[in-house]
């Protein structure tokens, strides 16, 4: 037992000594609670009083049906209606600028002939407007109906299920306002004609029997013709009009994930090449120092490059996922990796021991990807982890892959993103060069 007594007490001592590398183990675990139960609180609630979906308002309407419409879906629980924007009423183009830029999700387009529809004036839709984009291929245009109607303008990197819920919800609230405007012309067109009109009844005839207002209603209800419910469209400018497959969420996803465990591989490296005295003999020679460094990121530059390369294309070989525009996609991925690269030196820098490097790259790699949105969709975090999550390059590289893939943007609209990146790659490399000690 002395023995044993004697070894734990070493251990302790071991312990003890890096104290840095000891608090991570205890705050890692309860960051890292916090991070997880902060956004993922979002998940559960998105759509509820307390998590409210933020719907913009256009109103081209020529009647006053849309202004009921919106009156009613004001009081529904889970949505709130943005009705303004800084310069006034929401146009349809600085509705769907600000999907674009990612500010919003939805935004709900009135009509001009959207009173009619409602008072059952206007032509009905020859197709179903719901869920009918095709899987795969270029943007139509918008069908006359829904630009003229109703639609749903919607960012296609949204969850499908919440796409349905949202256009399921607005889908109710239109058909009671269709129904409580067309019910009392359908009741009068049966019941208004005056007695000296009617014939005289028949005794015995079926036919004579007085009409029974509950036809009117079951032929108003089971006339699906004149149903209205929101086309569903992605912005003008969009060229896929098709939803994200689970596959085209995720592999972006995990594809950032695992490129920036490079961090821990890159920190350990520096660390070791340090104890060793490698640095010191190599600084022996006419070399820079931030040209010894960027040699020594530049294979793990390549090797992330090869994971990207790897991992899309399992996506695309096992589950036919289309990459979108190639120059674009290989951009944002350079990008990409730059970022991690740049995190890896940081970390090799801020590192004095291997318990500090392993613990501070696994922290960061781990609460980067659930603050940055690969674990939980960023939509749906509250807003001050909304904010805080355009601070992690995960953020920047996801909403840029959903750009090519998803919504099928070019080279010149991912520009802003890559740009992102690479600040974040030169922030990290500048901070991490300057505290890097060799020696």
């Amino acid at each position: 037992m002395s023995a044993i007594a004697a070894i734990a007490v070493k251990e302790l001592r071991l312990l003890w000594r890096d104290k840095q590398a000891l608090a991570l183990l205890f705050l890692m675990p309860a960051f890292f609670i916090l991070v997880m139960s902060f956004a993922l609180e979002g998940v559960f609630e998105a759509g509820t009083r307390s998590h409210p979906l933020e719907i913009l308002v256009v109103n081209q309407d020529s009647g006053d049906a849309a202004l009921r419409t919106i009156e009613q879906a004001r009081s529904l629980e889970g949505i709130t209606l943005i009705e303004a924007g800084p310069r006034g009423p929401w146009t349809r183009d600085d509705a769907e600028a600000a999907i674009r830029r990612g500010s919003y999700h939805f935004a709900l387009v009135f009509g001009p002939r959207y009173s009619e529809r409602i008072e059952g004036l206007a032509p009905a839709a020859s197709d179903s407007p719901v869920d009918t984009a095709p899987a795969t291929g270029r943007q139509p245009a918008p069908p006359t109906d829904a630009v003229e109607t109703l639609a749903l303008v919607i960012d296609p990197a949204i969850n499908r299920q919440l796409q349905t819920m949202v256009g399921g919800t607005l889908t109710g609230v239109v058909e009671r306002i269709r129904l409580s405007t067309q019910l009392p012309l359908r009741l009068e067109e049966t019941f208004g004609a005056s007695d000296d009109d009617l014939p005289p009844p028949t005794v015995g005839d079926p036919a004579a029997a007085p009409p029974d207002p509950a036809d009117a209603l079951g032929d108003l209800l089971s006339d699906e013709a004149q149903r209205i419910a929101p086309e569903f469209v992605p912005p003008r400018g969009y060229s896929l009009a098709r939803r994200p497959t689970a596959t085209e969420q995720n592999v972006p996803a995990y594809a950032i994930f695992g490129v920036f465990f490079i961090v821990l591989t890159i920190a350990k490296s520096f660390l070791r090449e340090r104890l060793e005295g490698t640095f010191v003999r190599l600084l022996t020679a006419p070399i820079p120092k931030s040209l010894l460094i960027i040699g020594k990121l530049m294979p793990y530059l390549l090797v992330n490059l090869l994971q990207i390369a790897l991992m899309f294309a399992i996506g695309v070989a096992v589950f036919g996922m289309r990459l979108g525009n190639i120059p674009a996609f290989a951009l944002l991925s350079f990008g990409t990796a730059a970022a991690a690269n740049g995190l890896g030196l940081l970390v090799a820098a801020l590192g004095r021991s291997e318990a500090q490097v392993d613990t501070l790259a696994v922290l960061l790699a781990i609460t980067l990807a659930a603050l940055g949105g690969i674990m939980v969709p960023t939509f749906v975090m509250p807003g001050s982890l909304q904010l805080l999550a355009r601070f992690t390059p995960h953020a920047w590289a996801l909403s840029g892959y959903q750009d090519v893939i998803v919504r099928g943007l070019s080279i010149m609209d991912i520009l802003p993103e890559t740009a992102i990146l690479l600040g974040f790659a030169c922030g990290f490399w500048l901070i991490g060069s300057w505290r890097l000690r060799l020696g």
